[in-house]
């Protein structure tokens, strides 16, 4: 009920349409063997060539409005399908969009591709042969058999009978077929999995010598998926001839017992003539029900795999705290001494990744004003990166807020907050496109203003990235592959900061994005990027917000940490403490340790 309404609804005109032509379609179909009995019987065996012209010319018009029925109809049924499989798609994209990183690691990228593209079509397929096979099916057997039982009762019960045992057959055969169906969508699922984790990893594979391992899982995971396929021909295997073995009988039966009703004179030739057609076509439409009725249950399954994405991005997972939270308490409470309101705030935040024991981060408190630059550090692990993006908002926090611009990040629009944030992920990711394509990526929704080309040329150049684009033939206009891979770490890493800067953004994160850069390189960008942030310090509002920007780089090096106007020190999660260089190396263990280990000239 929920996909009639849902999606039938829109186009319910055209399925209505498609309704009346399949009732036209059937009664013209069956209006044919009508006039060939008539035509034997009143034209052949009477000698009467009038009454043979006549009715020709009859038989004539109804087979040519058949043909145009059945054009008709197959035509609106291909415009109703095309249109559900894009609603779903549309629908698709949309729950996507939604999902936080957790809802993408709990499905993988394999079920996601397949639910999104193999699942749609099969049910874009499955119910476009429905409209054509399955619609007029009703139609054919109650005015086939209304036509059969009017000429020999006898006759309606032999088709009725056979009718009967083919239904049962058809049932048997999907109560079987239907958990074999849903064991093959998921194996294809993990199969899809991991030929993509193949293709992408097979540097390493053959780095390792992992070759012949990974081939023999591969054809184990395709001996399983063939195994399973097999058992579901065989399936089909045992019905379909019987079905076809039953069609065929049926003309046997008719003919066996019409010779007894011819001579007993119940029956003419042309009545026999037409109850052998209605047969043909009503067991002949039947047939073709039932083998677009063995492929429901594959696309029901694909359906209820699709709605359990849509269903789950209407109900996402919040932080206990969002509504717990006022912004008026938060304003008067984060105000510093000057009045100026922190442009980021962390308060006791804690956060858990899905069916982990322990918190990744706990208890999590800190502020960063407008003009302020933070460095984050700790070991591998810690937490740093997963702070970065809880800024962002793509996981839910268990406990505790986090505030820009002096409100909840989740008591606003979550994209106003990712349009004021620029962000250069740990392991930097660009789009099948020109190079022009992905820094415009960086634009910022929020503005109206155009992007120009001189507006991507200063964000490349602050990132360093504008001496190698120039160094193409088609510069700015170069084509990338997926992922940037026909560039190095280092060049993918300053596009990165470049769609990153070319937004301006209040915020600024880097992720360890130093780290793919050489020396003298990482020395010009954090030289161009400290200038720009020192800039902005803008003006305050009334209500004690500014405009300017702020910094913050997740960093491994203390040499470069220290720079910072605050330093960030987290290990297993927790926050060791928040100071300047000198503060943490007077009260901060965890960072007197890191110091000694980088054997840093205090």
């Amino acid at each position: 009920m929920k996909f009639i309404t849902t999606y039938l609804s829109p186009v319910k005109w055209a399925f209505l349409s498609a309704c009346l032509l399949s009732l036209i379609h059937v009664v013209s179909a069956l209006t044919v063997p009508t006039l060939t009995a008539s035509i034997i019987n009143e034209g052949v065996l009477q000698g009467d060539l009038d009454a043979i012209s006549r009715l020709s010319v009859a038989m004539l018009a109804a087979s040519l409005v058949t043909v145009i029925g059945s054009l008709s109809a197959v035509y609106l049924a291909a415009h109703i399908a095309s249109r559900v499989s894009l609603n779903l798609r549309q629908q698709l994209v949309q729950a996507l969009q939604d999902f936080s990183l957790s809802d993408f690691s709990k499905y993988g990228t394999g079920t996601l591709l397949m639910r999104a593209t193999r699942d749609v079509e099969k049910i874009q397929s499955v119910l476009a042969e429905g409209i054509n096979m399955i619609l007029p099916m009703p139609l054919m057997i109650i005015v086939g058999l209304g036509l059969t039982f009017y000429k020999s009762f006898e006759m309606g019960l032999i088709i009725l009978s056979l009718m009967v045992i083919m239904v049962v057959l058809m049932i048997s055969i999907q109560k079987r077929a239907l958990p074999i169906v849903m064991a093959v969508q998921q194996q294809l699922d993990k199969l899809t999995d991991l030929v993509r984790d193949h293709i992408i990893g097979m540097s390493v594979i053959r780095a390792f010598n992992r070759t012949d391992d990974e081939k023999a899982a591969e054809i184990g995971m395709f001996t399983e998926l063939s195994n399973k396929e097999t058992r579901l021909a065989r399936t089909y295997a045992i019905g379909l001839p019987s079905i076809l073995i039953i069609f065929n009988m049926s003309t046997v039966v008719i003919l066996w017992l019409g010779g007894y009703q011819i001579d007993s004179g119940v029956l003419q030739i042309g009545d026999i003539m037409a109850i052998i057609e209605y047969a043909t076509l009503i067991l002949m439409n039947l047939i073709m029900a039932v083998f677009v009725l063995l492929d429901v249950p594959e696309a029901i399954i694909c359906y209820r795999r699709i709605r359990e994405l849509l269903v789950h991005s209407e109900n996402p997972t919040v932080s206990s705290k969002q509504n717990t939270v006022t912004d008026n308490v938060y304003l008067h409470a984060t105000e510093s001494i000057s009045g100026q309101v922190p442009l980021l705030e962390f308060r006791n935040v804690t956060f858990r990744y899905d069916d982990a024991e322990e918190a990744a981060l706990k208890d999590i408190s800190f502020t960063l004003n407008a003009g302020e630059t933070l460095a984050i550090m700790g070991d591998i692990g810690s937490g740093k990166s997963t702070l970065a993006k809880l800024i962002l908002g793509l996981y839910p926090i268990e406990c505790g807020d986090i505030l820009f611009n002096g409100q909840s990040i989740f008591s606003q629009p979550i994209e106003d907050v990712r349009s004021q944030i620029g962000y250069v992920p740990q392991k930097a990711y660009l789009f099948t496109g020109t190079i022009a394509m992905n820094l415009e990526f960086g634009k910022s929704q929020a503005s109206n203003a155009p992007l120009t080309r001189e507006d991507i040329e200063e964000a490349a150049k602050l990132a360093g990235a504008h001496e190698f684009i120039s160094r193409f033939e088609d510069g700015y206009e170069h084509e990338l592959a997926q992922g940037g891979t026909n560039l190095s770490g280092g060049q993918r890493q300053r596009l990165a900061m470049a769609r990153a800067l070319v937004r301006k953004p209040r915020l600024l994160i880097f992720d360890d994005s130093f780290s793919a850069l050489d020396g003298i390189t990482e020395q010009q960008v954090r030289k161009a990027v400290a200038e720009e942030i020192s800039n902005s310090n803008g003006n305050r509002n009334s209500d004690g917000i500014t405009s300017g920007r702020a910094f913050i780089s997740i960093e491994q090096k203390v040499s470069a940490a220290r720079k910072a106007d605050k330093i960030l020190v987290i290990n297993q999660g927790e926050s060791m403490g928040v100071g300047t260089h000198e503060e943490l190396l007077a009260h901060c263990p965890i960072y007197q340790q890191i110091v000694t280990s980088q054997e840093v000239a205090l």
